[in-house]
């Protein structure tokens, strides 16, 4: 090893040691990346699994069943994880123990008492009116609704070791572990039995995250702060976090609406093959953004931190910081789609998935654009203008929705890709005059 290498290991040991801004931020980020590239990488590897060995059709019919079932999960959360983040990093700055353990109680409890009567709603709604669906479809759906509870419990105990500033730990047991786990059931499925349905698929995913949960609350029971196992008095703030909540669930549900309108419309408007392909379009093109939302998982505890501070010079060090370190990670993905993904699709997935080429270039383009704006949602929930970010995501939503009802029945997964791309960058360029009008904070990478 030359003296240069050795010098610059050393130069770099020495920023990751110790407690101060900088050290925590490389490495919370080197290991929130690391995650984040794992994750992309496994949640790619599943679609490539599931899309071939289920087919077009068998693919559409998990994805149209997981993206409703998404759906379902989010009011069942009411907005709680990412009001855990936020009040556990409070609650741990002001060493309020008895509110800290307060909030992670009541918070399980609520969100357990919603989810199940979300699924038991779904369960009757399926019973009663699961007539005129396909028996693949209604059997899919039917165990997706166990992925209600464990989701959501799961994102609830990921949230808090985040709020803890153990973003590593809160980020694998649902971002690494759950893929990983399914990829391993799956494969051991098809390759003992040679095929595999949708509805097993789904099962199979529904075991995986029961696994994931576990061992999520195990990673966070090791991590909590000393001073709560001496079991403080639990304190209650169940009014005021809960009149916090409604605006984060609202937010929250939306951005999954943004999120799944598209794939729902393709399964309501057009065939499951088409759904099918769709799906792995929006696998590859995640690619781009898994950089962005690794920094994202980072920087947000530090958003609540320094701004319950004061510390305005610090949080536009983190928000440029963030945003150009974003756009140097998915710049270089986007380019090499926008050359050879034709070629990708047809290698890594089939050649029956070639036809998606189109909607992934349009899709890519709308990702760039929401990386280069940065963490403008992020930004305003972790600093309580949660109102501000809820008046974009309702008036993207509606735009979604009704952009989607004109263009899938006409151009399908084209259709589909446009009016993604068109609510991605509403969003995005209300999002930043927000943030620059209430916070004077610049979120673009210039």
């Amino acid at each position: 090893m030359n003296t240069a290498t050795f010098a610059l290991i050393t130069k770099l040991r020495g920023h990751l040691q110790g407690g101060g801004l900088k050290a925590q931020l490389l490495r919370g980020g080197i290991g929130s990346i690391a995650v984040k590239i794992a994750h992309t990488g496994l949640a790619f590897l599943l679609a490539v699994l599931l899309a071939r060995t289920l087919g077009p059709e068998g693919y559409g019919i998990y994805s149209f069943a997981f993206a409703l079932v998404s759906l379902m999960a989010v009011p069942s959360q009411l907005g709680l994880p990412e009001l855990m983040v936020r009040e556990t990093a409070k609650a741990q700055a002001h060493e309020q123990w008895g509110l800290l353990r307060g909030l992670w109680r009541w918070s399980s409890l609520t969100v357990w008492g919603f989810s199940s009567l979300i699924a038991l709603a779904a369960l009757t709604g399926i019973w009663l009116f699961g007539d005129g669906m396909g028996n693949a479809q209604r059997q899919t759906l039917l165990v997706s609704l166990l992925l209600i509870p464990l989701v959501a419990l799961g994102n609830l105990r990921g949230a808090a070791l985040k709020g803890l500033r153990r973003v590593v730990l809160g980020q694998l047991p649902e971002s690494v572990l759950r893929p990983a786990i399914l990829i391993g059931l799956t494969s051991a499925i098809w390759l003992l039995v040679g095929s595999i349905t949708p509805m097993s698929a789904m099962g199979l995913h529904a075991i995986a995250a029961a696994v994931a949960f576990i061992i999520g609350a195990f990673l966070l029971w090791r991590a909590r702060p000393q001073s709560l196992g001496a079991s403080p008095t639990p304190q209650f703030q169940s009014r005021q976090w809960l009149s916090s909540a409604l605006p984060l669930a609202m937010i929250a549900g939306l951005q999954l609406i943004n999120n799944q309108t598209d794939i729902i419309m393709l399964g309501i408007f057009r065939s499951p093959e088409e759904v099918g392909v769709y799906k792995v379009v929006v696998a590859s093109a995640a690619f781009v953004t898994f950089g962005l939302q690794a920094v994202n998982a980072v920087v947000s505890p530090y958003f609540a931190k320094y701004y319950i501070e004061g510390d305005m010079m610090r949080f536009q060090t983190i928000v440029k910081l963030s945003t150009r370190a974003s756009l140097v990670m998915g710049l270089p993905v986007a380019s090499i789609f926008l050359l050879l993904g034709d070629q990708l699709l047809g290698v890594v997935f089939g050649e029956e998935y070639v036809a998606g080429y189109n909607a992934l270039m349009i899709i890519i383009i709308g990702q760039v654009v929401n990386v280069c704006v940065g963490l403008v949602g992020t930004i305003l929930v972790m600093t309580g203008n949660e109102k501000s970010s809820l008046f974009a995501l309702v008036v993207s939503s509606l735009v979604n929705v009704s952009l989607n009802v004109l263009l899938i029945p006409f151009y399908g997964i084209q259709g589909a890709a446009i009016a993604s791309v068109m609510t991605i960058m509403l969003w995005n360029f209300f999002m930043w005059h927000m943030v620059k009008k209430k916070l004077n904070i610049q979120t673009g990478f210039l």
